[in-house]
Order: C-alpha cells, then structure tokens, then sequence
C-alpha cells in the first residue's frame, strides 16, 4: 500500500523572547494541526523565543544587550524542562513535530531544529552549521553529528535551517542518509523571498523527496512589552511568511502564503518519491562516486555543558 502522511507548516507569529507564552502558543499550534489530521508538522527557523531580528543593531546598543541577555536566560537545554514541555505537547497532541529553538549549552546559544516524536521522544536536535551574517553575534557553529534522518511518523525525516539551504555538500549529505520528508525553517524577512522559493524547490527535486517550509509572520506590533522599546525601526520586525509545501518534482502543492497567520497543510503521497527518482537519483542511478566523494566528519564536538 503507497504510504501517505498528511503534513503541516505552522505559520504563527511568535511570541519574541517570552518562553511561558511561547510554550503554550507552541501547544495550540500543535493541537490545532493535530486536530485537522496533520501527522507532522514544522514550525519555522528559532520560532520558540523568536528569530533575532535585533541581532543585526550595533552591539552597543544596550537594546541589543538587553535582547541577548534575556536570551541567554530562556534559551532551552537538551534536558530541561522547557524541552520536556514541548515533548509533552507533542505527545498529548499525538503529532511528530520539527520545531525551531534556541539552545543554550555551557556559554554558547545555537540555532536548533528539535525533531520530537508523536510520542514525546526527542529524537534529534539539529544545529545550524554556519550562523550568517550578524548571526554570528548570537550563535555558535553546530557541527557534523546531527546531519541524521529519523523516522518519524513512517517517514525518514531531516532538514536544514536557512543558508545551510545554500550549502552543497549538507543537501547532499542529508541525501546520502535517505529522507522523504524535507523539514526546511527559514525566518519572515521578505527580502529573501526569491532565495527561498528557489532552495526549497531544488531540494525537493535534488533530492527526491516532499518539502515543508516554515515560516513566521512577525511585525513590530506584536513584541510584547517586556521587551526594549523598538517603535523607532518598525521595519526590523516585519516577517510577511511565506510558507509553502512542495512536491518531490519541485513544484508547489501548496504555494507560498504571505501575510497571514495560518497553517498550511498538504496530504503527501510517497508513490510521487518513486516517480521523481526514476528520473533523477542524485545518490543512486545518477551518482558518480568514482569521481565525487563527499568527506565528512560526522564525530560530534561536544561543547562545554
């Protein structure tokens, strides 16, 4: 029998720097999907305490002092309990969840994607590869260890966080480990629109497999009041969305939607993998590992805890 799963992208706004609030908004989303029959669903880039978009202000602007200390306070830990909560939301729901966080360990903040079961297993936590841009001011590099594919809901499982989209070698990578289900978190910022309509579509083709893109809808009006005051630069806070689902052939099964807090949802057929296969397997028929081979360190450089 075709394997089929019914997936979701979850494009809410999130609630900046605010875990308690964030938490629960993370467990009405889920809920909701899992009531409209969703088995998956992916929330966007750092949706739990939101994307930094005061990362890019100068550092000596004691607002961005201000941002990244409270940051720092809230950002989960593998085994805390904020982590166990989205677990538990996961579970109650009975929905296989790939949520966007910030991780803290030791001194250091990472870029996440935690894969969590439809029953409450923490299955892999992804870190960003390389943070861009004034990211760098916020988070650390991840490294090789976590490129895996889980099986969630009867389905491989994996992804990459904004510009590792951009990155060869990783969407080859997570080829080489075999994924029907390509979980992609990018943050609102309309100004790369273009770059993600483009990376999510080769993807799906390159690698032969169902895509969901997750991301936020954010403007300045929803920070909540415990945050600095950011009323002079409204425009730093605007994400328009954009999340879509896309089929193994890169084309849209459900097109970008922009401006609008929704969740998107899609009912994807595996029978449509084989399809695009047969025309290109880029680690099967259509590879040439007698002139490309991929290097790489998948040992784990485990960080101060």
């Amino acid at each position: 029998m075709t394997k089929k799963l019914i997936a979701a992208a979850v494009q809410w706004a999130p609630e900046v720097l605010d875990l308690e609030r964030g938490l629960l908004r993370a467990r009405d989303a889920m809920a909701e999907a899992a009531s409209n029959g969703a088995q998956i669903a992916v929330f966007p880039e750092t949706w739990l305490l939101g994307y930094p978009y005061w990362a890019s202000i100068s550092v000596r602007d004691p607002r961005f002092t201000e941002a990244r200390r409270r940051l720092q306070q809230l950002a989960l830990t593998r085994d805390g309990e904020a982590m166990r909560s989205l677990q538990k939301a996961a579970a109650d729901a009975g929905i296989a969840v790939v949520m966007g966080l910030h991780e803290r360990a030791g001194g250091s903040i990472y870029n996440v994607a935690a894969y969590i079961s439809a029953d409450g297993q923490l299955l892999n936590l992804h870190r960003k590869l390389m943070p861009t841009n004034t990211e760098r001011l916020v988070w650390g590099q991840g490294d090789g260890s976590d490129m895996q594919s889980v099986e969630m809901s009867g389905a491989k499982v994996n992804g990459l966080i904004c510009f590792e989209h951009q990155m060869t070698l990783a969407r080859h990578a997570l080829a080489i480990k075999g994924v029907q289900v390509h979980a992609a978190l990018w943050p609102g910022h309309a100004f790369i629109n273009g770059v993600i309509d483009a990376s999510t579509r080769h993807i799906a083709h390159e690698n032969g497999c169902f895509v969901v893109a997750a991301r936020e809808v954010m403007s300045i009006d929803r920070l909540g009041k415990h945050l600095p005051d950011f009323s002079d630069e409204p425009e730093r806070w605007y994400g328009n969305g954009g999340s879509a689902i896309i089929a193994p052939n890169g084309s849209y099964l459900v097109e970008p939607v922009f401006d609008a807090e929704t969740i998107l949802y899609h009912e994807l057929d595996f029978a449509r993998i084989d399809d695009a296969s047969w025309l290109f397997d880029g680690v099967g028929h259509y590879s040439r590992p007698d002139v490309f081979q991929l290097r790489w360190d998948e040992s784990p450089k485990t960080p101060r805890a």
